[in-house]
């Protein structure tokens, strides 16, 4: 079985060193890339995409807040956002409006270095509710972000436990490219969502989406096995998730449950490939494994 680095097999195909600035990426079109070179800007788009949520979810204790513009961390029961985000509360007889805006270099509670902003427009009401969210040149470990996402909350499913179904439509500026994703997932609370605090909650999540590079190549993915973050983890540990590109199939297992940034890809022809699972674009000073 082979081990490389996820990111490994994309050096020979970069012209200069990749900057973490907007606007100084080259588009690399798909065609020129292997599978698992192909699945590497997919997943990195998973990881991002899963920071995201992190970010939408943790903010529910500002919709509880009055008109208010400041660092308002105070207002943060859960612990997750650091001192450089600027929360901006407006709210009407309807609805409410948090504007998050990171500092640069911003780091939250597990190392990822955020920028730019993040808008979120949800209705006054308590209990169930959705929510829809914009990106504005939202940057995550130099990777970027614009686009839309949607939030459906349940306080309490069948299982008892506070769960979030998402659909997805956002571009991510990749060391490959544009990669733009679509799709719809739900994210459930296993387990620490009873308390207010980020650090004792297992996650779950199910779903699909597609993956379509600036060159028009789709690449589709579905999990078929629940994918779950244990508490205090910063990776998925343990779910399979298959994912299909031009009718050849390869399947990503996250393990046994390990907190690791390692996850094992089978390709079509059976040959096996351990990989690291990376946060953070290559280039950047900050380590994000």
């Amino acid at each position: 079985m082979k081990k490389i680095n996820f990111f490994a097999g994309l050096a020979f195909i970069l012209l200069s060193a990749w900057s973490c600035q907007k606007g100084e990426t080259t588009d690399t079109p798909f065609n020129e890339l292997s599978t698992t070179e192909s699945l590497a800007l997919v997943a990195s788009v998973d990881e991002v995409d899963a920071i995201i949520d992190d970010n939408i979810f943790y903010s529910d204790d500002f919709f509880n807040e009055s008109d208010f513009t400041g660092k308002g961390n105070h207002y943060d029961r859960s612990g997750y956002f650091s001192d450089c985000a600027f929360f901006e509360i407006t709210s009407n007889e309807n609805t409410v409006t948090v504007i998050i805006s990171f500092e640069e270099g911003c780091k939250d509670r597990r190392g990822n270095e955020l920028s730019g902003t993040i808008t979120m427009t949800r209705t006054k009401e308590s209990g169930n509710y959705e929510a829809s969210v914009a990106f504005t040149d939202f940057t995550i470990n130099g990777y970027i972000v614009n686009g839309s996402k949607t939030y459906s909350k349940i306080i309490e499913n069948s299982n008892g436990n506070p769960e979030r179904t998402i659909t997805i439509n956002i571009t991510v500026e990749t060391d490959g490219g544009t990669i733009t994703k679509t799709g719809t997932r739900t994210r459930e609370v296993t387990a620490g969502g009873d308390t207010d605090t980020y650090q004792d909650d297992e996650i779950t999540i199910t779903g699909s989406g597609s993956y379509t590079s600036a060159d028009g190549i789709v690449i589709t993915a579905e999990i078929t096995t629940p994918l779950v973050r244990p508490a205090g983890c910063k990776f998925i540990a343990q779910g399979v998730k298959q994912y299909t590109n031009a009718g050849v199939i390869s399947v990503l297992d996250y393990g046994d449950g390990t907190c690791d940034n390692l996850a094992t890809l089978t390709a079509a022809d059976g040959s096996v490939t351990e990989i690291e699972l990376r946060r953070g674009r290559k280039d950047c000073k900050a380590s994000h494994d």
